[in-house]
């Protein structure tokens, strides 16, 4: 049987010593490991937030991008659209350029220059047989453009129709307007050229009711014109039929008697 040997002051003191030193390391270990963990977690916060400013910006350059949506007889839909790559966008100088093949014959076309409420000057269409018309914006001076809606829209129309593999480029200056929308004094000027907008609009309103009203008018009195034309008509034929009818010409001599005596 064996026995354990006699545990002595010196012999406890040096196993103390010696768990001391493993409990240091120990912790050493684990602070070490610690800050690698804080370490980790630096870096991933850092790629987390590249990787949002990657995404917000790519999102951003999604958003000033022109889109062109031909409707080949079922209305715009995103499946009949054409998008332009992010190089056709110098943000730099603001300029777009970009070049747009049909794929198919279109009944309509509209071009949104982006998703964000802007600014656009300087817009030309390489085929002269093109024109545009703002759907939703405002037309300023020096050929410029103002969108304050988030998804503005042009409308181009062509005297010759848009047949399927019609090339043409467009070329624009854009302007988003941005952070401009939420600060001072853009939040201001903004809020005028709304109101100015919704005044435009108003006004318009008017106008086509005035101009429906003044159409209807106009329909009610052709129609007058065509029943007393009617009229005139009957009497026109009813005085040819008796002018010709055999007692006009028997009593042809006593009407130019009376004629004779009237004029004694």
């Amino acid at each position: 049987m064996n026995h354990d040997a006699p545990v002595t002051p010196a012999a406890l003191q040096a196993h103390i010593a010696e768990l001391e030193q493993q409990l240091k390391l120990s912790d050493e270990g684990v602070s070490q490991l610690a800050q690698r963990c804080l370490e980790l977690e630096q870096q991933l916060l850092t790629c987390q937030t590249e990787l949002s400013m990657h995404s917000a910006e790519a999102e951003n350059i999604t958003l000033t991008l022109p889109q062109l949506f031909y409707d080949t007889g079922s209305g715009f839909s995103p499946r009949e659209c054409l998008i332009a790559t992010e190089d056709v966008y110098n943000e730099l100088t603001h300029e777009v350029s970009v070049t747009f093949i049909l794929p198919e014959d279109a009944r309509a076309v509209r071009l949104d220059p982006g998703e964000l409420a802007c600014c656009i000057t300087d817009l030309a269409i390489s085929d002269e047989r093109i024109s545009f018309q703002p759907v939703n914006g405002l037309v300023l001076q020096e050929d410029s453009l103002l969108f304050l809606d988030v998804d503005p829209n042009l409308s181009l129309h062509c005297t010759t129709g848009f047949g399927a593999g019609m090339k043409f480029a467009v070329n624009y200056h854009y302007y988003p307007l941005g952070r401009f929308l939420h600060e001072q004094p853009g939040k201001s000027l903004l809020r005028a050229l709304n109101d100015l907008k919704l005044k435009n609009a108003t006004a318009a309103q008017e106008a086509a009711e005035v101009l429906q009203a003044s159409r209807a008018e106009c329909m009610r009195l052709n129609q007058q014109l065509l029943t007393l034309q009617g009229i005139q008509h009957e009497y026109q034929v009813s005085l040819e039929n008796m002018r010709a009818s055999s007692s006009w010409r028997l009593t042809a001599p006593l009407r130019k008697l009376l004629t004779l005596l009237r004029g004694h």
